[in-house]
């Protein structure tokens, strides 16, 4: 596993960087309305998700790599938590977000919006009911390191949910890391890295079919996906 748990050889520092700004670009460019539309386009993707930590009545849940908001704001639609808390390392990104939850269909909820590294994700440990993420642990170059924290804030028995994209092969070439390709895990190493982080898989589901049909129909701007022939899954883990 060492190969996902230093990312030295690849200049973590740059790809963070780097990442950063592809993604402080993007989300400057999506105002409230667009990322309305986007919360309903991946919807599709988003409710198989929630469904699986449903209900989020009176927890805590955190949303790793919140974005503009379209995982969180959905869980708020979905079954509206005791807090959600929100944490990316986009100021852009959070500033989308931060407009949308004064909404008057959010602003009743309590919406904590937090600008971070996950990698070192600043809560206290036990502080989640609930771990959301999707599509961010591909973009991290130190995914050993994010995983031990996500059980760290974890409290016992929590229920973790995270979705992302999964190699098919190993092959090499030129690969975007910002779009979630090059960072990219088989099913089998994640799960040797949850397993190595404290978490147990209690289930998955194989949500490749709907995101093919969401690029394809241009729904989602991630031509990569297609490209490179991966598969997206979303994993339930819970800490023990």
């Amino acid at each position: 596993m060492e190969h996902w748990c230093d990312g030295s050889c690849r200049g973590p520092d740059s790809l963070k960087v780097r990442t950063m700004a592809k993604y402080d670009d993007q989300w400057k460019g999506q105002d409230e309305q667009a990322a309305t539309g986007r919360r309903k386009a991946l919807s599709m993707i988003a409710d198989p998700l929630l469904s699986m930590v449903h209900p989020l009545t009176g927890k805590v849940v955190v949303d790793l790599g919140i974005g503009t908001g379209s995982l969180a704001f959905r869980a708020l639609e979905f079954s509206p938590p005791k807090t959600m808390i929100g944490i990316d390392f986009s100021s852009p990104g959070l500033c989308v977000a931060r407009g949308i939850s004064r909404h008057p269909r959010f602003a009743e909820y309590d919406v904590e919006l937090v600008l971070a590294d996950l990698e070192k994700i600043p809560l206290r440990n036990r502080t989640a009911d609930v771990v959301l993420s999707q599509a961010t642990i591909n973009l991290l170059p130190d995914k050993c390191t994010a995983m031990r924290e996500i059980a760290r804030i974890a409290r016992p028995g929590a229920k973790i949910a995270i979705s992302d994209a999964f190699r098919t092969t190993r092959s090499g070439g030129d690969e975007s890391w910002e779009q979630c390709i090059a960072g990219a895990m088989t099913v089998n190493e994640f799960s040797n890295l949850a397993l190595s982080s404290g978490l147990i898989i209690t289930g998955q589901a194989d949500l490749t079919q709907q995101v093919r049909a969401l690029v394809s129909g241009k729904k989602w701007d991630w031509p990569e996906f297609l490209q490179h022939n991966m598969d997206y899954r979303v994993f339930l883990l819970t800490k023990g």
